[in-house]
């Protein structure tokens, strides 16, 4: 165990040895979620544009505001990737 400085028995780094226990999400939770979210918002913009091709009242801002989501939420998702593709090669490039 590593013992934390002090000065004059006054510890001047407190807790350094205990972990701090956190609800954080590791990095496959977070791109499942984004996954579900992409998947989502495309479904809803799906729907809501095939109600309005069949001639349902379907308010055409509604329609073109699920459409944007979706694209942006699936550019994100590209962003992501590409990201992540680029750290693998670059750890492929690396010499050990």
């Amino acid at each position: 165990m590593i013992e934390p400085i002090s000065a004059a028995g006054i510890n001047v780094l407190p807790n350094i040895t205990k972990p701090q226990t956190t609800n954080a999400m590791d990095f496959s939770q977070m791109l499942g979620e984004g996954v579900g979210k992409l998947d989502t918002s495309l479904k809803v913009a799906d729907q809501q544009l095939r109600a309005m091709a069949a001639g349902k009242e379907v308010a055409v801002h509604d329609v073109m505001i699920s459409m944007e989501e979706a694209r942006m939420n699936l550019m994100f998702m590209v962003e992501v990737r590409n990201r992540c593709v680029e750290a693998y090669q670059e750890l492929m490039r690396m010499q050990l």
